[in-house]
C-alpha cells in the first residue's frame, strides 16, 4: 500500500465525520487550518496539505472558496468509499437501453443494473470486491484477477437467467479468498447467496 494512503483515509475520514455531524451545510466544511488541527498530533503539515492538495485533484474532496478562504467538503466518491454503493449513483454502461420498460430490473449502485431478487447478493459481491482491493496479503495481479472474477458474476445478474456455468466457474475461481484473512468472511457471506442460485 502507498504510505500515503493511510494520511488520505484519515482525511477523508475526517471530512466524511464532519460531514455527517453536521447541523447545517456550512459545518460540513472545514478549512485548511481544521484539517491540520485534526491531524497534527500524527503527520507534519507538509504531508497534511500534500495529500489534502491530492484528494481534491483526484475528485474525492471539492474544494470552495468563502471570503476567498479555501473551505473542503468530502465528495460523491469520498462518501461512496465509506458507506458503499447507492442507488442514487449514476449507471453507464446500458447507455441507449430503457430498464424502465424491463420487467424486475432496478438499479443498485454505480454502473449495474440487477434483477431485483439478486439484490443482496449483487451488494454482499461489491463488499467482497472492495475488501479484495484493501487485502495486503494478495498481489496486485492477484486482486485484478479476483475482481474481474467477481465482475463476471454481477453481470450475469442483471440476466433474465444468469447462465450457472459461468457463475459456477467464476465463483470457483475466487475459492482461495475462503483463506485469506481479512476477506475471507465477506466471501463466507457470500457463498450461501450464490450456492442457492447455482443450484
Amino acid at each position: 500500500m502507498n504510505e500515503n494512503d493511510t494520511v488520505r483515509e484519515e482525511i477523508l475520514k475526517y471530512l466524511y465525520d464532519l460531514s455527517k455531524q453536521a447541523k447545517t451545510l456550512d459545518r460540513s466544511k472545514a478549512n485548511e487550518r481544521m484539517v491540520i488541527l485534526a491531524l497534527h498530533e500524527k503527520y507534519d503539515r507538509s504531508i497534511i496539505i500534500s495529500n489534502l492538495i491530492y484528494l481534491v485533484q483526484a475528485g474525492w474532496v471539492k474544494q470552495e472558496k468563502i471570503d476567498k478562504i479555501p473551505y473542503f467538503i468530502i465528495n460523491t466518491p469520498g462518501v461512496n468509499h465509506f458507506e458503499g454503493p447507492s442507488s442514487f449513483q449514476k449507471s453507464q454502461w446500458v447507455t441507449g437501453i430503457n430498464v424502465t420498460n424491463i420487467q424486475g430490473v432496478t438499479v443498485i449502485g454505480d454502473n449495474n443494473y440487477v434483477k431485483q431478487e439478486f439484490g443482496n447478493l449483487y451488494r454482499s459481491l461489491d463488499v467482497l470486491k472492495s475488501e479484495i482491493g484493501k487485502s495486503a496479503l494478495l498481489s496486485d495481479e492477484e486482486k485484478l484477477e479476483y475482481q474481474s472474477e467477481v465482475e463476471t458474476i454481477k453481470t450475469q445478474l442483471a440476466k433474465k437467467v444468469p447462465n450457472k456455468t459461468i457463475l459456477a466457474q467464476a465463483w470457483q475461481a475466487l475459492s482461495a479468498l475462503a483463506t485469506i484473512d481479512g476477506v475471507s468472511g465477506f466471501y463466507q457471506s457470500v457463498e450461501p447467496l450464490i450456492t442457492a442460485l447455482i443450484k
